[in-house]
């Protein structure tokens, strides 16, 4: 397979991926990782390595979001 096709089907795989776990209240990787793993042939650890990295990303940016609009009070000291 071609590198941009893989990655355009990533992608879709992706999307797809959020949106079953948006709906289902779920996070993304529980639906991700056994599609990577069974239908692209992408080994076990790598899946869930990039599930993690997506994982701390998403985290990331609500926290920082939840500090920016004083949604959160977080005390140092």
């Amino acid at each position: 397979m071609e590198p941009w096709l893989f990655l355009a089907a990533i992608l879709a795989t992706s999307i797809v991926a959020g949106a079953i776990g948006a709906i289902l209240g779920l996070g993304g990787g529980i639906v991700l990782v056994p599609i990577l793993t069974m239908f692209y042939g992408i080994n076990l650890r790598d899946a869930m390595g990039a599930s993690i990295i997506s994982v701390i990303a998403t985290s990331s940016g609500a926290a920082a979001a939840y500090l920016r609009t004083g949604l959160s009070n977080i005390r140092i000291g």
